[in-house]
């Protein structure tokens, strides 16, 4: 069986003095870059400190909005929401690759890194809701496509190894109006591109109840929240996804943060949101690489090779401080680096 290859989310809490709203002001406006580019540089860095194998950009701002908002601005279109490629860029890379080519220059190796992007679907139902425009959603499938090839144009010192397609609302979101039809045309312009340049492309599913749909696509890898949700792995038939030569990115630690407070208040009658020191139970007791190693290892047992990645279940952006985010990414680096040496002891 191949090494199972850590990746994590992308989002984290901003640190101490920052907040979401201030960097979401700072990108826009860049007139503060060099605060700016100082905390996702620290950020991306720590990630790689923690273990991340392929780390992905860290995302300050919102998912969707970070991309609706360049969308939205005309003077970035050819006409309203049909942008210009040029224009389709993610500014955090350019951040990450002057870290990127440190990291090359220290080892000799070219990190391999993931980036994430909004799915058509949901950034369509963002802008235009639950109504259906197939042409729309075909033009917002596009614009996905031109950030993805700007995000290729902008790894100058970095490999992307997974583009992520975030569409948490498929499975989930009842008010979705397209057809079956419509959504895997969507899917596959979205990722059509990045598969031709050699790199995984994966899909965010919160639930993977769409799964059949998403393996009529060119998308490889799909992603759940396995850890959170251990019974969605039985959605899941091995054969179908052998058969269409797809992947798993498997959740392998919570990251419903107010649900394992919750836990911790009810285990030790406390309200860990004002007693911040039992905050800490959450990563020395709940969410330890041993608890982490066993999940991967059940899963494996139904799934086996059908595995390639796993990571934390969702993004951290609203985890209480970075501290607390960042002992998540080494206990989830520490149990599937443990469930990898013992594959291969075996």
């Amino acid at each position: 069986m191949q090494e199972i290859i850590f990746i994590d989310g992308g989002s984290l809490p901003t640190p101490e003095g920052f907040t979401r709203e201030w960097v979401k002001a700072a990108a826009e406006s860049r007139t503060e870059d060099q605060k700016l580019f100082s905390l996702v540089s620290d950020a991306f860095q720590r990630k790689i400190d923690a273990g991340v194998h392929v780390p992905t950009y860290p995302q300050f701002r919102d998912m969707i909005g970070q991309f609706l908002d360049i969308i939205r601005d005309e003077k970035n279109c050819y006409e309203p929401y049909v942008l210009k490629e040029e224009n389709a860029k993610i500014l955090e890379l350019e951040i990450i690759d002057e870290v990127a080519k440190q990291y090359r220059e220290r080892t000799g190796k070219t990190l391999e890194v993931r980036v994430c992007v909004a799915g058509p679907t949901d950034l369509y139902l963002q802008a235009f809701g639950a109504t259906a425009f197939s042409d729309a959603y075909h033009i917002m499938a596009l614009n996905i496509e031109n950030f993805i090839k700007q995000a290729f144009k902008a790894a100058k010192n970095f490999k992307i190894k997974v583009i992520a397609l975030d569409e948490p609302s498929l499975g989930m979101n009842d008010k979705i109006q397209f057809s079956d039809l419509d959504i895997v045309s969507a899917l596959t312009l979205a990722s059509t591109y990045a598969r031709k340049q050699g790199a995984d492309v994966e899909i965010h599913l919160h639930s993977p109840l769409k799964y059949k749909l998403i393996c009529e696509t060119p998308i490889n890898v799909m992603g759940f929240e396995y850890a959170a949700t251990p019974s969605y792995i039985d959605l899941m038939d091995k054969k179908i996804l052998e058969d269409s030569n797809t992947y798993i990115r498997l959740g392998v630690s919570r990251t419903d943060i107010s649900s394992l407070i919750g836990m911790v208040n009810e285990t030790y009658g406390v309200n860990a949101w004002k007693e911040k020191e039992y905050m800490q139970k959450i990563v020395t007791e709940l969410e330890t690489p041993d608890i982490i190693q066993k999940r991967l290892e059940k899963a494996c047992s139904i799934l086996g090779d059908r595995i390639k990645y796993a990571s934390p279940d969702c993004g951290l952006a609203f985890w209480p401080d970075q501290e607390l985010a960042f002992r998540l990414l080494e206990n989830t680096a520490k149990g599937i680096n443990a469930f990898n040496a013992e594959m291969k002891d075996l």
